[in-house]
């Protein structure tokens, strides 16, 4: 009698679900009866295991029929089709090979035996091999195209509904009869997702700091458990928040019914990330960790050296002869350099930071109440222009650059021509070379040509970007004295890049580019104001 050891692979856990393997199952052990001097030893069953994605190495069935051959353990190995095996173009072939070389017989219930008498063998079964790697390579293909398809359609395409999102049943019907599920927005999680955005990118929250608000508010994910630093991290980074739906490449345009996020709070959220990252810590003026009772943290600066001012307490609490406590403590600004490095800095030490967030609390309260008492028609004609001749200028300097580079596909094409002849100096491939990244240059500047195009025909666009940066302004003009200090520290980490602050108490306040622009345009004068 033959020993048979049956290997029966499926790729995906939804094959398992459709009764895959007893299909091949039934089908093998009908193959065997068939033949009555073969007798299965042993059966392999892989679920959910990709012939293409994972090497036989890594498969532990293949392994464990390779140590079985070696030792002489069975005679037959039997699958349903050979791409049972794996479809590897690079391995398979050299695996069932293996197999035959050492006195296996390799068959197949739908193909028969595989043998390698000569080079033709050979061949066949290296193309058999060849085919299921390019039939897996399509069926890729195919699945992250009708992916991509509906998420441009802004359809659900499965898996677990993002937190924020659940699913229901809308009546949408799939091509085989079904009814689907769609993505909504589940308002008690959307509540959660707001208030994350809103602590970090009002209230100057990190991360953990958040995790911790929301945990004391008594606000917990789906299973009940606190949120951690890293899952409020990648909630702040989702894109679907807008309303974009993602799949490989394909990104959606926003859809409305599913937007959480605005785009104002959402792309400040991107910047303060960003601006908190350890690699831009030389540039940053978004502090990493806030001080609960300094309004500058981050964004102060020593200006006889250039140093961040770093905070500290002076005082102490005690408690006084009738018993009550008494907080002696008091807040300060002080400059890194003298602190650590006293020779690199002669200015002053330490500075009130009471004095400090006073004068620059009260340069920000001018500064919003003159941004408010200015109409927004008056300003708007004048961003329009200054945004359109910005806009025209780009796209004259992209058309400019899109000749070029079609001049250049022009001179590569010429000496082209001569290398055919032999008259040029260059080889065929490094013309090749140079011809692709040509093609891919004009390509580029082509897009940034329909980019800019497109912006200088959206006048309303221009518009809508303006109205929001003024209605942002007078909304912090309204709140600025009584928001929390979160708030209000943020607010002012949004309009001042950086203060300066001299011996004898000279303070100098730059503001964020955005605020200069808009001042500019209402005609106010920064200097005076800072």
């Amino acid at each position: 009698m033959k020993r048979v050891y049956t290997l029966y692979r499926v790729s995906t856990l939804g094959q398992v679900e459709k009764d895959d393997i007893p299909m091949q199952k039934t089908a093998c052990h009908d193959f065997v009866a068939r033949n009555h001097d073969w007798k299965i030893e042993k059966e392999f069953s892989e679920k959910g295991v990709s012939g293409f994605k994972k090497s036989a190495k890594e498969r532990d069935a293949i392994i464990e029929m390779q140590q079985a051959a070696v030792e002489k353990e069975f005679d037959v190995l039997l699958v349903f089709m050979f791409d049972r095996i794996g479809r590897r173009d690079d391995e398979t072939p050299f695996v069932v090979e293996w197999f035959v070389q050492n006195g296996i017989e390799v068959w197949s219930v739908t193909e028969g035996q595989q043998k390698f008498e000569n080079h033709v063998d050979k061949l066949l079964n290296y193309i058999r091999y060849w085919q299921a790697a390019g039939e897996s390579i399509k069926t890729s293909i195919r699945v992250k195209s009708r992916m991509g398809q509906l998420v441009l359609e802004g359809q659900f395409k499965g898996g677990v509904a993002p937190f924020g999102y659940s699913l229901e049943k809308l009546g949408r019907i799939n091509k085989k009869g079904h009814e689907v599920h769609d993505l909504v927005v589940d308002e008690i999680e959307a509540s959660i997702v707001r208030i994350v955005f809103d602590r970090y990118a009002n209230a100057g929250m990190g991360t953990q700091r958040v995790a911790t608000f929301l945990a004391k508010e008594g606000i917990f994910n789906r299973k009940g458990e606190r949120f951690v630093s890293g899952t409020i991290r990648n909630m702040l980074k989702n894109p679907m928040y807008r309303g974009i739906l993602r799949s490989g490449d394909s990104v959606s345009k926003p859809f409305e019914h599913l937007r959480i996020i605005n785009d104002d709070i959402f792309f400040r959220t991107q910047e303060f990330l960003k601006q908190r990252s350890l690699s831009n810590a030389s540039d940053r003026f978004i502090p990493r960790r806030y001080s609960t009772n300094c309004l500058l943290t981050g964004n102060i600066y020593c200006a006889n050296c250039g140093a961040r001012l770093v905070t500290s307490t002076a005082g102490k609490r005690r408690i006084r002869k009738d018993g009550t406590l008494y907080d002696g403590r008091y807040w300060r600004y002080l400059c890194y350099n003298h602190m650590r490095h006293k020779g690199k800095c002669n200015g002053q030490y330490g500075y009130s930071a009471k004095m400090i967030d006073e004068a620059v609390g009260k340069t920000v309260r001018e500064l919003l109440h003159q941004a408010k008492a200015v109409p927004l028609s008056s300003i708007m004609g004048k961003y329009q222009d200054d945004k359109g001749n910005e806009t025209r200028a780009k796209f004259i300097l992209a058309e400019k650059a899109m000749r070029k580079a079609a001049d250049n596909i022009e001179t590569i094409k010429a000496e082209m021509v001569k290398e055919i002849r032999g008259e040029s100096n260059y080889s065929a491939k490094l013309l090749n070379e140079m011809m692709v990244k040509a093609e891919k240059d004009l390509c580029d500047v082509q897009a940034s040509v329909e980019l800019h195009k497109e912006a200088l025909s959206c006048k309303g666009q221009l518009e809508s970007e303006f109205k929001v940066q003024h209605d942002k302004l007078v909304a912090w003009a309204d709140i600025f004295d009584d928001c929390d200090f979160d708030v209000k520290k943020m607010i002012v980490c949004q309009l001042v890049s950086r203060v300066l602050v001299g011996s004898e108490y000279k303070i100098s306040v730059e503001l964020t580019l955005t605020m200069n622009q808009y001042m500019e345009l209402a005609g106010q004068d920064v200097k005076a104001a800072a």
